[in-house]
């Protein structure tokens, strides 16, 4: 598994601006097949999108869900977004944040993956 990128500085972002959104590349460099399952993500602020060729997963949140997987071919990219919103946590929720995605996959060298996003929340 590569990532283009891991970690997203989005910089200082407003919570009038609305939300921010940012896609990662997951590309599967190795033989087989890359499944990935287990996604969530480290706040209810944030919600993830993986889309691998015509399929789209559910949007997920927080919760995860452990019902469902998606398998990336090799050679092939996958599409993360991830979707933060700066204003869920209200007008005194100001600062750095930090949020994640993780998920789970099958390659032996990352078994628990994470793309993260890096921002300086203002009102």
């Amino acid at each position: 598994i590569v990532f283009n990128p891991q970690e997203y500085d989005a910089g200082t972002v407003s919570m009038a601006a609305g939300l921010v959104k940012k896609t990662y590349q997951i590309k599967n460099e190795g033989e087989g097949d890359l499944k990935i399952e287990d996604m969530s993500t480290s706040c209810h602020c944030t919600v993830a999108v993986l889309t691998v060729g015509d399929k789209k997963s559910p949007e997920f949140g927080m919760d995860g869900s452990s019902f469902w997987s998606q398998k990336i071919a090799p050679g092939e990219t996958g599409y993360l977004e991830m979707i933060f919103d700066p204003a869920y946590h209200g007008p005194s929720a100001v600062g750095p944040v930090v949020r994640a995605v993780w998920f789970l996959t099958n390659d032996p060298q990352n078994k628990k993956a994470e793309v993260r996003l890096n921002a300086n929340v203002v009102q």
